[in-house]
């Protein structure tokens, strides 16, 4: 260590004592003007002096001494201290002299060294702008031996969070001239040394795996070089003891004590310990219900769900609090107040709990103001509450209104609050929302392993004119498939939840050996079940779903047919008029529209074609996709993703007479179906043989099913969380069947695999791998699949 850096150490160590050197010095120099303060003589200047870069008015803000009055003792004392603590200089004196007419006051002071530049040597391990940061200490400004000290504290810190507890740090200044200096950082990092083992002393309720998996806090193993793991972060293991305190609370332990932990160096590891006093388990004792009691005993133990013998839980407090709330709230009591009261007994280990009821007067709502809504027009929001004005305020109502009204998509934020008016028995309720973007337009092209080239061109607006009404125009142009589509959607038909809409599409898709395409439109219609009192059905909850109904006319044509068109194909050849209604049923709960992680979606639907139209058929398809929240690896969520669809169709059409026609076929395989196969080339087939003396022979050409059963089961899991940059591992199966023999389990083939997927700026972007496991003979494969630019 140099001079240079011992004499900053003893600065440091000493400057509550030169503080008072310094005032001692003062109140010398003012007892030697005492003589001539005792006669009369007045101060008649002050000044300062030796200041080069500080502002002398900066200086003289911290002056008391003033000019026209005897020296103030007491006054220059406090003036060196306060000069001194402004943290610009090493060295504050005051000497005084005589003058013409009386006295002059001088201030001496004398700069800290001016930092020029930072420098660092020996990093190696960890990156210099983090360590910048840590230090807190910049060039171009007046060096700080206090902060330079905190910051070398943080800096070791730093550097034992990063798994180098060894690591020492020293600075020294390097005069320049012209008292500034450079600032070097000697830094000697140390070996890389990581926790090897997390001890428990004193647990005997609970596995020590499961504690350990309540902490960051981790022990090193093999991958740790990806992960982070075995890192020894202070703060993070003080958050962890509390984590522990908390389990423990919450699994009827109150007088639980869980130590600060101990760390060892144990060889090239680190050894964590942490000693805990679980002492006993303490049980519900008797529960009681006081004050304002407005239902029956045994409804009230219903919705606390607490009882005798139960482990006592803080966290099962909390939620019975909750639902007793909004279950006094349902009542109309707005401001009910209910508190625990608890009695420990430590003789028999019991908790007796007490609920007290303090209701208020029931509510009724006065007013509603809702706010924020620059866009929106206020009945759009004012359709979407479950309460009105002059209604009795219901808590489950308002959590009701919140969510309605966030699913509608148009908000960014959407709060409601109650407020308190003149009369204790009304409340305003303030509704207060963010607008969002609600339209769109897109021009752009895209690729895929399924549809090739694709361009595009969309504009959309879920909110026209604040109306809440939704409009798309969209076409796509591509190599193989064409599509325009015009949509309108009005939800509020009516004036009630009544969804009502018209399609007009022209689209077509082309196949190895022909093409389809259809031309026509479609009128819809939807409405939640709810609106009709089916709350419920087998216990299944109705509350979410949306009861609906579409008639279709279309023009559907088959052409463009080969040589190589097998015979369903060719027999279907041209121009069919179908006239088509199209019962369904949706259920979502999806928690996030478009990258869920939890909750699910399930469409049932029922084609009939018959009233008029050249066509009859009819096709029943099941849908669901389902999000559940599965484990975490690296601190990451995992979410597991079960979907599957099965389709099933009668019709006048095939050998058999009941299969539907070739328009209205399944043709799974591809991206969106068993992936590892190619897209549309699974199913039946045909055999198709060109004419005698032709090389070619005869093949095998799909000719679609009219049934169909498909499976995906995903694990998802993030990679670059905040860029929305996923990994899927996945495993499909599945395949399409003719009315005659049927869906045949063997004939389900399967693939496995995996991939990535990324939300990106420019659209979403899918590259996945996929594996055939028990493929047909001479099948189609494809294992690489993607798509860039498209909808998914």
């Amino acid at each position: 260590m140099s001079a240079v850096t011992r004499q900053i150490g003893r600065v440091l160590r000493r400057a509550g004592a030169l503080t008072r050197i310094f005032a001692g010095a003062a109140m010398v120099l003012a007892s030697l003007g005492a003589s001539n303060a005792a006669a009369g003589t007045n101060v008649v200047e002050v000044r300062i002096e030796g200041n080069v870069r500080v502002e002398t008015s900066a200086i003289e803000a911290h002056r008391g001494q003033r000019v026209g009055v005897p020296i103030d003792e007491e006054a220059i004392d406090e003036d060196i201290k306060a000069i001194y603590e402004m943290g610009f200089f090493d060295k504050v004196w005051v000497t005084a002299g005589d003058g013409d007419d009386g006295l002059v006051v001088v201030y001496h002071v004398h700069e800290r060294p001016y930092i020029d530049k930072i420098e660092f040597k020996g990093v190696k391990n960890v990156k210099r702008e983090d360590l910048e940061a840590v230090i807190n200490v910049t060039s171009r400004t007046i060096f700080d031996p206090q902060r330079a000290w905190a910051g070398v504290q943080a800096a070791k810190k730093f550097y034992t969070s990063e798994g180098y507890p060894d690591a020492r740090i020293e600075f020294e200044l390097v005069e320049e001239g012209q008292n500034s200096a450079r600032l070097v950082y000697e830094v000697h990092e140390g070996d890389l040394i990581r926790i090897s083992e997390i001890n428990f002393e004193g647990v005997r309720a609970f596995k020590t795996q499961q504690l350990r998996k309540l902490m960051t806090t981790r022990k090193k193993w093999i991958g740790s070089f990806l992960t982070g793991a075995g890192l020894l972060n202070e703060d993070e293991l003080n958050t962890d003891v509390e984590r522990l305190t908390a389990f423990y609370y919450d699994n009827g332990y109150i007088h639980a004590r869980v130590d600060e932990p101990r760390v060892d160096r144990v060889g090239d590891g680190l050894v964590v310990t942490i000693k805990i006093e679980e002492g006993p388990l303490f049980r519900v004792g008797e529960v009681q219900f006081a004050g304002d009691v407005l239902m029956e005993e045994d409804e009230l133990r219903e919705i606390v769900n607490v009882k005798r013998g139960d482990v006592f839980r803080a966290s099962t407090l909390r939620e019975a609090i909750f639902d007793l709330t909004e279950a006094y709230g349902d009542l109309g009591y707005a401001f009910a107040e209910i508190v625990p009261d608890t009695a420990v007994f430590d003789s028999r280990e019991e908790v007796d709990v007490r609920f007290s009821f303090s209701s208020g007067p029931v509510v009724t709502i006065r007013r509603i103001e809702i706010r924020g809504n620059t866009k929106t027009r206020d009945y759009v929001i004012r359709r979407e509450l479950s309460m009105h004005e002059g209604q009795k305020f219901t808590g489950s109502g308002l959590q009701r209104s919140k969510r309605a009204i966030t699913r509608l998509g148009f908000f960014e934020t959407v709060e409601l609050t109650t407020a308190r008016t003149e009369n204790e028995d009304e409340v305003d309720l303030i509704v207060e929302v963010t607008e969002a973007r609600t339209g769109s337009f897109s021009a752009g092209a895209g690729f895929s392993s399924a549809d090739a080239l694709l361009l595009n061109g969309r504009v959309s607006e879920q909110n026209l004119f604040g109306r809440g009404q939704g409009l798309v125009f969209n076409v796509d142009f591509g190599s193989i498939r064409q599509n325009f589509q015009f949509s309108f959607t009005e939800p509020w038909f009516t004036g009630r939840p009544l969804a009502a809409g018209i399609d007009l599409f022209n689209w077509s898709l082309q196949f190895d050996r022909f093409r389809r395409s259809s031309t026509g439109f479609g009128l819809r219609t939807s409405y939640p079940l709810a609106n009709f009192g089916l709350r419920s059905l087998w216990g299944f909850s109705l509350n979410r779903v949306r009861a609906g109904l579409e008639y279709r006319l279309e023009n559907a044509t088959i052409d463009g047919t080969s040589l190589r068109a097998p015979p369903d194909v060719v027999d279907q050849e041209g121009t069919l008029l179908t006239s088509s209604i199209t019962p369904t049923f949706v259920r979502n709960t999806l928690d996030h529209p478009f990258d869920p992680s939890s909750g699910s979606r399930q469409r049932l639907s029922g084609k009939f074609a018959g009233l008029g139209g050249d066509m009859k058929y009819f096709k029943i398809d099941l849908s669901g996709r389902w999000f559940i929240p599965a484990f975490q690896v690296f601190k990451r969520q995992v979410t597991y993703s079960f979907g599957g669809t099965i389709g099933f169709g009668l019709g006048q059409d095939g050998e058999s007479g009941q299969d539907l026609p070739v328009f209205e076929r399944y043709f799974p395989g591809g991206i969106n179906s068993v992936r590892g196969y190619e897209a549309r080339r699974m199913g039946p087939t045909q055999e198709v043989c060109l004419p005698e003396g032709d090389d070619d022979g005869c093949t095998l050409e799909e000719i679609g099913g009219s049934q169909q059963i498909i499976v995906n089961n995903e694990l998802i899991f993030p990679i670059l969380q905040d860029a929305k940059f996923k990994g899927v591992i996945f495993f499909d199966a599945g395949n399409a069947f003719l009315a005659d023999p049927g869906i045949q389990l063997s004939e389900i083939r399967m693939a496995a695999g995996w991939g990535f997927r990324w939300l990106s700026p420019f659209g979403p972007l899918r590259v996945e791998v996929g594996y055939p496991i028990n493929k047909a003979p001479n099948a189609d494969t494809q294992v690489v699949l993607f798509s860039f630019g498209s909808p998914f």
